[in-house]
């Protein structure tokens, strides 16, 4: 089973990663897709037909909860604490040995077969944000990954087992009510508490296949190639005849306000037609499930405001004052008696 967690607005993005996950298994079951709603499904048009099930976050948690929840989060924050609640109701709910969760802007170019295979030798497969340091002054370096997390949690991956039933058990408790993105107090959604995953549980595998989970934050270490009808991709340090892309995660590159990384230096997609190509054909895909009507549904749950992104002189400007901040604040002054 694939499940995705999104908002009403982001349903254009969830219904073509279930396009991606049919493409390649035409003969699943009608439940193996599964969108979890973190958000009131009373908003939809109702003239909308969402061809797969829907699993609400208000049909999980009590409205009770949720308007704590509301009150204390971003519409981004929300979703993310909800999300190992969902991704639990669902295994719950369905008898499926392998839960495979994908961020709603992931794309799949190839069946889950590798998922499956791999998770015959593990219990949980995670995919690092980088698997090596990168060798540049640009953005984001090595210490922000340890800010938003060494592993990312737009794709992951279970077998059921009571290993697995203790893991979730245990990010749900942690992501819940902690889920802000607080740099400064070590909080990130519930992307953060992923590293002490390997640590903590037995059976977890990380992939480093530079094949799977293309994003904003790995493509300046790989290269791809279209080859008639598919896509071949590399790592940059390891230079070989390359392998099929598995699947992208587009956040960030669609809307470079979207997701964790809106300041990143490192990626201009002026310099990659190869990007830039893949992308196209992405929104292609993504348009023809009437962007428009859905963007301007603003979430139900999630009070606080999402933080700007500022971009240009007024960054340079807010950082120039900070850094003034930061200056007052520590400079030693003469005690005066």
């Amino acid at each position: 089973m694939l499940i995705t967690v999104c908002t009403i607005r982001q349903l254009p993005q969830a219904l073509a990663l279930g396009a991606s996950f049919r493409q390649y298994h035409p003969d699943a079951p009608a439940n193996a897709f599964l969108i979890g709603l973190a958000d009131d499904p009373s908003r939809l048009p109702t003239d909308v037909v969402i061809p797969h099930p829907v699993l609400s976050i208000t049909d999980v948690l009590p409205a009770e909860r949720l308007s704590v929840l509301s009150a204390m989060y971003t519409p981004t924050e929300f979703a993310a604490a909800c999300k190992p609640h969902l991704i639990q109701a669902a295994m719950a709910q369905h008898p499926d040995d392998v839960v495979v969760y994908a961020d709603p802007n992931c794309w799949f170019y190839q069946p889950l077969t590798a998922v499956t295979d791999r998770l015959e030798q593990a219990n949980t497969l995670l995919t690092p944000h980088i698997t090596r340091a990168p060798a540049d002054a640009f953005q984001p370096d090595e210490k922000y990954f340890q800010n938003v997390g060494l592993y990312s949690g737009d794709f992951l991956a279970f077998r059921r087992s009571p290993e697995t039933d203790r893991l979730l058990t245990w990010w749900q408790d942690r992501a819940t009510d902690r889920a802000h993105i607080d740099f400064c107090n070590g909080s990130c959604l519930d992307q953060i508490w992923l590293m002490h995953v390997p640590v903590f549980f037995r059976g977890v595998s990380v992939v480093k296949n530079p094949s799977w989970h293309v994003a904003v934050w790995n493509l300046p270490q790989r290269q791809l190639a279209r080859q008639s009808d598919h896509w071949l991709v590399n790592d940059l340090a390891q230079p070989t005849e390359g392998q099929p892309l598995f699947f992208v995660n587009f956040k960030g590159l669609s809307n470079p306000d979207d997701g964790l990384f809106p300041y990143q230096t490192r990626l201009r997609l002026a310099n990659r037609p190869d990007v830039q190509s893949l992308l196209t054909d992405y929104q292609r895909q993504v348009s023809g499930s009437d962007v428009a009507r859905f963007s301007g549904i603003r979430p139900a749950f999630g009070q606080r405001p999402e933080p700007m992104i500022i971009r240009g002189w007024r960054r340079i400007t807010v950082q120039s004052l900070r850094a003034v901040t930061n200056f007052v604040e520590k400079v030693p002054l003469p005690v005066i008696r």
